[in-house]
């Protein structure tokens, strides 16, 4: 009950709507929205929508708070409750047909599981790719993913307290691996950025939010991502409504085969195991 009084306490504080970059029309078609993740924008769906098309359904793409077209708040916090009531806000903006698919990659997956948390009447499937999950220490029993999930959230401290390396090394990934969406951190996004990875990433709770939804989640993600603990996602495994789909070959980014691979499973195709 807390939960639900603290996410419209922020919804009351009329939370701003997100900029819609793409939609593919068409009221009466079953609609699938999709929610990019940190330091990204919403080209991160440009592959996917290609692959899936249009001509079943009616496809949405948003820039979450504080990045891309959208919106960047001086003083909010960038909760997960932020990202979810900007995203309800818009939502009910577009007057979409319910129920409606929502697909979230990284810090996107663990912002469109709160929504599902919330709102799971209006929501038909989830699915969340290369979802970024940490549980808390005490919740961890093998002191090797102990000292794993300390390493990357103690990364994640380090970027979100040393803004001028983390923006000249985001820009240097960038120009390195040629990444046309994501890792890009710079001094407009940068406190939606640094709020954004500590009070949503750091300090979260999407493991929770995950099993208490009643809903069908798919969960996707690829061997060779850097930015997940593999085994931790994986005991997902343990709960009915969650089905896990493990790529080869695939790392963080929604790359073509990735996204091949998440239109065959939206449409209910066989997919690679």
């Amino acid at each position: 009950m807390l939960r639900f009084f603290q996410f419209f306490r922020n919804l009351f504080k009329l939370s701003p709507l997100l900029s819609v970059t793409y939609d593919s029309g068409g009221r009466k078609k079953p609609t699938i929205i999709l929610v990019h993740g940190i330091a990204a924008t919403s080209k991160t769906w440009d592959l996917l929508i290609k692959e899936l098309g249009t001509k079943k359904y009616r496809i949405i793409a948003v820039d979450i708070l504080g990045f891309g077209q959208s919106p960047k708040p001086t003083g909010c916090e960038y909760t997960v409750d932020d990202h979810t009531a900007s995203l309800y806000r818009t939502i009910r903006k577009m007057k979409v047909r319910k129920p409606f698919k929502l697909v979230g990659h990284s810090m996107g997956a663990i912002v469109v599981a709160h929504y599902g948390y919330l709102f799971s009447d209006e929501v038909s499937q989830l699915y969340l790719l290369s979802p970024p999950i940490y549980l808390p220490k005490s919740d961890i029993q093998n002191k090797f993913l102990q000292t794993r999930t300390d390493l990357y959230l103690n990364a994640y401290k380090f970027l979100s307290e040393n803004k001028k390396f983390t923006i000249d090394n985001s820009q240097i990934i960038r120009k390195l691996l040629r990444i046309t969406d994501g890792v890009d951190v710079n001094e407009e996004n940068w406190d939606s950025f640094r709020l954004s990875l500590i009070n949503t990433i750091v300090n979260q709770d999407v493991f929770r939010d995950i099993i208490n939804i009643k809903i069908p989640i798919e969960v996707v993600f690829g061997n060779m991502d850097e930015f997940i603990i593999q085994e931790i996602v994986k005991k997902l495994e343990e709960f009915k409504h969650v089905r896990i789909t493990k790529l080869s070959n695939v790392d963080h980014v929604v790359g073509i085969k990735y996204a091949k691979e998440v239109v065959k499973i939206i449409n209910n195709l066989s997919i690679e195991s």
